[in-house]
């Protein structure tokens, strides 16, 4: 999976940071999808990193869990949809299981009417594993409507790109010249037209009146 850059990977752990506090749960999985509803970059906290290679790699591929949600675009967890039959899953046997991960829930993220992302919450102690049946998802739906509001409210990014090639096409796209982006940016012309040659390869584009139109397109 494509990770974005790392202005943007540290702007979604604080997203996923605040949502992991306020719900009280034991891990937070925070993935946004593209138009295919497939997930194109995410993070998770509260996990070692060889659970979010391995669900990454192999865990998300076979999640009944996420299958259900990206079916029905509504809450569900390992509780709700699966029962007693979670733990004979291919998913907990393996990957869960080998980590301690004793279920989580699923909610959705939306943006306006379309399914955006996801957000997981996950319970390493029987304790919150209890919470995840039906009145504890109603509970913790708030988690992701707080959730999705903050995403918007992040910057917006073009996630394929570097901070500074973003920085540039964002001035760009404002109608400023090369001599005014340096000034901002604080570098000289050439980088600045090195920076826009690149972004127009990126794109395809032959100007910057396209680049900046592809650029807006593609934010995030």
């Amino acid at each position: 999976m494509p990770h974005p850059n790392t202005q943007r990977m540290q702007d979604l752990a604080a997203v996923a940071e605040t949502a992991l506090r306020s719900s009280e749960m034991d891990a937070v999985g925070l993935y946004l999808f593209d138009e295919q509803h497939n997930a194109r970059e995410g993070v998770i906290l509260g996990m070692p990193d060889p659970f979010s290679a391995a669900y990454e790699n192999t865990g998300m591929a076979i999640d009944p869990v996420l299958a259900h949600l990206r079916e029905t675009g509504l809450p569900c967890s390992t509780l709700t949809c699966l029962g007693p039959r979670w733990t004979r899953s291919q998913l907990y046997k393996r990957v869960s299981g080998r980590f301690g991960l004793t279920g989580f829930a699923i909610l959705p993220l939306y943006r306006a009417d379309d399914l955006a992302g996801v957000l997981y919450l996950g319970a390493l102690t029987e304790s919150n594993a209890a919470r995840l049946e039906i009145e504890g998802l109603f509970n913790m739906s708030p988690h992701a409507t707080r959730t999705s509001t903050r995403l918007m409210d992040l910057p917006k990014r073009h996630g394929a790109l570097s901070p500074r090639a973003n920085d540039v096409a964002a001035l760009a796209a404002e109608g400023l010249g090369n001599r005014e982006i340096a000034h901002n940016l604080g570098t000289g012309e050439a980088a600045v037209r090195k920076h826009l040659k690149a972004l127009n390869q990126h794109f395809g584009t032959s100007n910057r009146t396209a680049m900046s139109a592809a650029w807006r397109a593609g934010l995030d």
